[in-house]
């Protein structure tokens, strides 16, 4: 992964303000985290389902917008955002791993998980999204990373 990449995310404000950073991107796959603070929980002291929800999302529409050096940046809108949490956590790091599901022209489906410290599945996620006028991968970069 290129850092003009990973900085391209460092800049954006919502993701600087929670701690979100890009650790890992590649055609179809990303992986991301943060260490979870007190900004990150609610009143029960866990963190907070609209921190993971942001997670997801950032991941699953992340995974769809890998560009090589010297290509344009890619960008994504998310259309719809389908979330599950199955283990609340407090405490540690937390690591996100987008994978895109299948594209077409315009639009693409992807998944997103997140995961404590000791691999334990935290929540999940699909979305769909689409890709701006422009930001649209050439026909030969249409992919489909079904495993």
């Amino acid at each position: 992964m290129s850092q003009e990449l990973a900085s391209s995310y460092r800049s954006i404000g919502f993701f600087e303000l929670i701690g979100l950073e890009l650790v890992h991107s590649e055609k179809g796959r990303v992986t991301g985290g943060l260490k979870i603070g007190s900004e990150h929980r609610n009143r029960a002291g866990n963190v907070h389902g609209g921190v993971l929800c942001s997670m997801i999302d950032f991941a699953a529409c992340a995974a769809g917008l890998h560009s090589e050096p010297g290509e344009p940046k890619r960008y994504g809108v998310t259309l719809s955002l389908t979330t599950q949490f199955t283990k609340a956590v407090n405490d540690g790091r937390l690591r996100v791993e987008g994978r895109m599901l299948s594209a077409g022209r315009k639009n693409y489906s992807a998944e997103a998980h997140i995961y404590d410290d000791a691999g334990d599945l935290v929540a999940h996620g699909i979305g769909s999204f689409q890709w701006p006028a422009g930001s649209q991968p050439g026909t030969q970069s249409m992919i489909s990373t079904r495993e």
